[in-house]
């Protein structure tokens, strides 16, 4: 027989986390930077969910006090699946951002080859130098289908 002190505590743990993760999940914002000292890049969306064939306004931001450059060695911004796998990639050999200052990179969902991407989770990710330091930023958003993108957007209100 299970103690009734074990069923109670147990119970009121799980909706404990069960609450918190939707607190959490509410609050979630992409949308804001923190500038900090020395270098830093970050890298946001207007939100995280987008329809297939949508495009997605990404914004670079240096986050910084000090000037970050982009590799030719290396892409600026690209595009891959949770497991790694690479679809899009860009770069921009010879750009600088000053502190503050930010890149606009309008995705239009299309891989390396111009296939369109399917429905699913990606990482955006960044890479800069600034002072000889490597910098990396990376954000996740949801590619969903028309009728899932509005379950999605349903259930979180």
């Amino acid at each position: 027989m299970i103690p009734k002190g074990l069923i109670l505590a147990v119970s009121v743990g799980v909706f404990a986390a069960l609450g918190l993760g939707v607190y959490l999940e509410k609050s979630y914002d992409n949308t804001s930077v923190k500038v900090s000292q020395g270098p830093s890049l970050s890298i946001i969306t207007d939100k995280r969910d987008y329809q297939l064939d949508e495009t997605i306004q990404v914004v670079l931001i240096n986050s910084g006090t000090t000037e970050i450059s982009f590799s030719s060695y290396e892409p600026s911004f690209k595009v891959r699946a949770l497991d790694g796998t690479e679809f899009y990639s860009m770069y921009s050999a010879g750009a600088k951002l000053a502190p503050k200052e930010k890149i606009t990179i309008n995705w239009s969902q299309q891989k390396n080859d111009k296939t369109h991407v399917l429905e699913g989770r990606y990482v955006l990710d960044s890479f800069g130098l600034s002072q000889n330091t490597k910098m990396h930023s990376s954000i996740t958003v949801n590619i969903l289908k028309e009728e899932n993108l509005k379950r999605v957007l349903r259930d979180s209100k």
